[in-house]
């Protein structure tokens, strides 16, 4: 790992609209390129929208064939960036819940969502593999969404020998009132960042990696009729030691694009709680323990 800039980007995205989505990633392009970063991490379903609707489904295309990925490539290209951007990814009759990876305009692969979450299951095949992608500065891997609630892929990515985590999400809060206190948008926040903030920070330190968060922000189904898909947006950052160095700088649903510089002195060499860590040994534990469960045991 060296030194490297990442710039995350909490924006809103829409169902009826992907070509408005794709403005904006093009718009958090220029903010990166105008910080020097290397990297631009996106949401999840970013470029199609997110929300407990059909048209998930209808906005899917293959990937990196389809018009959406083009453009996303091109932009890769162009302002010399490496991009992870969500997508609903259309292969071999199913539709999945994507991760798309682009380097300086080179398709370096994707990231399928391996779990789905409440009603994800109607629209979205599971992805079976844990991916690894390695762009010369930074070794990194995407874990999407409600997946960083098992820490089973975390440990996946630590035996992949990772770098640094993005987490891309478009976690949905419910129904907003109508009118919105200034209170509630605060206590909405405030879940997010805190949930975040239970999940990562024991993963980054037992593992010795950076994690990248970012969400969704605002509703995705306006001009949609009889769903709701509400998202708090928000960033966060925590590095190798369990610190949370970058944490969102808004009180409302609004887009956030920040950018954060990554130390490669904070991945410490000889790390405590991976020291001496007897993996052939545990692998064969896991193996007995799963044995153990199908028996019944």
């Amino acid at each position: 790992m060296k030194n490297i800039k990442v710039t995350l980007a909490a924006l809103r995205s829409i169902l009826i609209d992907p070509n408005r989505n794709l403005e904006l990633v093009k718009e958090a392009c220029q903010t990166a390129r105008r910080d020097g970063a290397r990297l631009l991490l996106l949401p999840e379903m970013m470029l199609t929208g997110h929300g407990g609707h059909s048209m998930m489904e209808e906005n899917a295309e293959p990937v990196p064939e389809g018009p959406l990925s083009q453009a996303v490539l091109e932009l890769s290209k162009e302002y010399q960036l490496c991009i992870c951007v969500g997508i609903a990814e259309l292969a071999d009759g199913m539709v999945y819940n994507s991760q798309m990876v682009v380097d300086k305009g080179v398709y370096l692969g994707l990231q399928r969502k391996i779990n789905m979450s409440g009603d994800e299951y109607r629209y979205f095949a599971c992805g079976e593999r844990v991916e690894v992608f390695d762009i010369g500065d930074i070794r990194f891997g995407v874990t999407i969404c409600y997946d960083n609630n098992f820490p089973e892929i975390a440990f996946i990515h630590h035996l992949h020998k990772v770098d640094l985590i993005l987490a891309a999400h478009a976690a949905r809060t419910g129904e907003w009132p109508d009118p919105m206190t200034t209170a509630f948008r605060e206590r909405i926040i405030a879940e997010r960042q805190n949930s975040w903030e239970k999940m990562f920070r024991g993963t980054a330190y037992f593992h010795n990696l950076y994690i990248l968060a970012c969400n969704a922000v605002g509703s995705s189904t306006e001009g949609l009729e009889g769903v709701v898909s509400n998202h708090a947006g928000t960033v966060m950052g925590v590095d190798p030691t369990g610190e949370v160095f970058l944490r969102t700088s808004v009180s409302d649903f609004v887009d956030e694009v920040v950018t954060v510089e990554l130390e490669a002195s904070k991945r410490v060499f000889n790390h405590k709680p991976t020291r001496n860590r007897r993996l052939p040994v545990v692998k064969r534990m896991l193996n007995d323990a799963f044995q153990q469960a199908n028996e019944g045991v």
